[in-house]
């Protein structure tokens, strides 16, 4: 039986315990909090399983699995909250860190939209995360906007998601389902979003705000994002077609390899990469494009 108006928080962690708690804390001092509060564990092994243990708030609910990335964890925390008869649910990840009244201000616009989003500000500078982009299914690659939209207006559209506060009913998810494990990492929101906008028009707002967390290396390319950014493009491109029949372009490929060849200059040219770790990361990359084709022709 599912309640309207409820509101359930789902949270996905994997070893990074500090903004974890500070997550965690930014949700139960919301104006309009939650009523119930999902903690996802993906198999951390930082201490963050016993402190999950240490927290006694009747609202908290603990989910401990083992690792199946950022889409596993969504997908469990999701589907769990949509089973439990929530009628709203309210994605992120944990290293973000609500305000205050960034949950009453996305209820602000339940009336407009059944898929919203928060501005996120980088808690180290207070710069703004620039997220207003237009995701062109024909090429996978997103048309950057860089928040244009909201220098006079306080929201606009978008047609995708990103699972760092969005705010969506549970409307939309029985019709779309829940994300897809098999992205593991990068590009399970983006897909959640574009089958979202079939069904509603999915709204970024700057009234409704979280900081989001970084630290000193976070511009560094990670081997697993190597590797699943480009295997993924595959994935999403073989998963949205359906919706969007007849209109791919051979610009998908030259997109691709563009993009590519840019991220590999860019580790080469990199400084802060070894030897060792440039191998690798190019490696991935390839990896990850080959590995794409195949699931891609697996029809």
């Amino acid at each position: 039986m599912s309640h309207p108006n409820s509101i359930c928080a789902v949270v996905v962690t994997y070893n990074r315990l500090e903004f974890l708690k500070e997550c965690i804390q930014g949700i139960l001092d919301q104006t309009t909090p939650p009523d119930r509060i999902i903690i996802v564990n993906n198999g951390s092994t930082d201490g963050t399983e016993a402190y999950l243990k240490t927290l006694h708030q009747p609202q908290i609910e603990i989910v401990t699995q083992e690792n199946i990335g950022g889409a596993g964890g969504f997908h469990t925390g999701i589907k769990k909250a949509y089973e439990s008869g929530y009628g709203w649910i309210w994605v992120m990840d944990d290293d973000v860190e609500p305000f205050k009244d960034c949950l009453e201000n996305l209820l602000h616009y339940k009336e407009l939209s059944k898929c919203i989003h928060p501005l996120r500000i980088f808690s180290d500078n207070n710069e703004i995360f620039k997220w207003e982009h237009y995701f062109d299914h024909r090429t996978c690659m997103p048309i950057l906007h860089h928040n244009i939209s909201l220098e006079h207006k306080d929201y606009c559209y978008v047609n995708t998601a990103c699972f760092e506060g969005m705010l969506i009913h549970r409307d939309i998810v029985e019709k779309i389902g829940f994300p897809k494990k098999e992205y593991f990492i990068a590009g399970d929101d983006t897909e959640y979003g574009i089958l979202a906008n079939l069904y509603t028009n999915v709204m970024y707002t700057k009234t409704a705000v979280m900081y989001r967390k970084r630290v000193v290396i976070s511009h560094k390319i990670r081997p697993l994002q190597a590797y699943y950014e480009y295997r993924n493009l595959f994935l999403l491109r073989k998963n949205i077609k359906p919706y969007f029949p007849g209109s791919f372009s051979s610009m998908f490929y030259k997109n691709l390899y563009k993009n590519c060849f840019s991220k590999i200059m860019t580790v080469i040219k990199g400084k802060e990469y070894p030897f060792s770790e440039k191998k690798l990361l190019i490696s991935k990359m390839i990896k990850g494009i080959r590995d794409g084709k195949k699931i891609y022709k697996n029809k």
